[in-house]
């Protein structure tokens, strides 16, 4: 009645198509978690150079000052 291939040839592309749509938003994903994680790294690679200038340029009383104030 129905021809069997037609239909096996159509749930195999429909098949297909959702392992590549899963598969391009797997690669989205991880190259958005990537760009993140990058900025997130360059973020506190920034602030430790800031606590160091910040901790370099003045004397420790005057730190401990400012923390308890």
């Amino acid at each position: 009645m129905f021809n069997r291939k037609g239909t096996t040839l159509i749930e195999s592309l429909f098949a297909f198509e959702i392992f590549i749509s899963v598969f391009i938003l797997f690669i989205s994903l991880f190259s958005i978690l990537y760009k993140k994680e990058i900025k997130i790294h360059q973020d506190h690679q920034l602030l430790l150079k800031e606590e160091g200038d910040f901790t370099y340029s003045q004397d420790y009383v005057s730190i401990i000052e400012m923390v308890l104030l």
